[in-house]
């Protein structure tokens, strides 16, 4: 019975952040600055590491250990979108981490909505990206980069 609820209650998270927000769209026509801009988080990275470690939930199954890498775009409002994830072992080599690991991190990247919009060098906020790198042992968050 506690596997069922166990199960039933990831099911539903997963649900609940399995849609990616169509209605986002990037500023100035799509464009990206060719430079990495400086964006920033409210209250910033502690923020940011706390909101993981303390909603992360170690699964114990197959295939959990490695690196999960997940980039996205945030334009100019602070609406972050277009996630993209990618997987690889602890010799930073592509493979393959449990697909319920790597939805639980998207749906918690997804929850995070206080981005303060990087700027041009005219001070006008512009469309810029981040990504997370979560390293995983054991199903266990170990690390998150870049700090």
């Amino acid at each position: 019975m506690r596997r069922f609820v166990s199960f039933f209650f990831i099911l539903l998270f997963f649900i609940r952040c399995s849609f990616n927000n169509s209605e986002f769209k990037l500023c100035s026509g799509g464009k990206r600055p060719y430079y990495y801009p400086t964006l920033e988080y409210k209250g910033g990275f502690y923020i940011i590491k706390k909101h993981f470690f303390n909603n992360y939930k170690t699964l114990v199954c197959s295939n959990n250990t490695g690196i999960v890498k997940i980039r996205f775009d945030v334009n100019c409002k602070g609406e972050a979108g277009n996630f993209t994830i990618d997987t690889y072992s602890e010799n930073y080599e592509k493979s393959i981490i449990n697909d319920e690991i790597t939805k639980q991190l998207l749906c918690l990247t997804k929850e995070l909505k206080n981005w303060i919009p990087a700027n041009n060098e005219e001070g006008e906020p512009i469309n810029s990206y981040k990504f997370f790198a979560f390293k995983l042992v054991g199903g266990k968050l170990i690390d998150i980069l870049p700090k």
